[in-house]
């Protein structure tokens, strides 16, 4: 089965009344996305050796900073599955179960 592009929704974009009828997880996930989004830029802001470097070079050295750059990969592979799923959904044929 040939893998569609994830569209990542539009920061600061919330799910419509429409959206909501057929797929009410997706209040709980756009909730979800605004944590991380959040989370990622804060660690950064707490880390500042997670910024990048002009060469590419992960300059992480510190327990804390290793720590939070686990927390930004995972939290990049959630928002990713999420954006996965936002897509399935839309790929699924649109019936209300009532």
């Amino acid at each position: 089965m040939a893998r569609r592009a994830a569209r990542r929704r539009t920061p600061g974009r919330l799910p419509t009344c429409h959206e909501l009828i057929g797929a009410p997880e997706l209040a709980i996930l756009a909730s979800i996305e605004m944590a991380v989004d959040v989370a990622i830029v804060a660690l950064v802001a707490a880390q500042p050796e997670l910024q990048p470097t002009a060469d590419q070079h992960d300059a992480t050295s510190t327990t804390a900073a290793l720590a939070a750059d686990h927390v930004v990969t995972c939290a990049q592979a959630l928002a990713a599955a999420i954006a996965d799923y936002r897509v399935a959904l839309r790929d699924e044929p649109y019936d209300l179960p009532f």
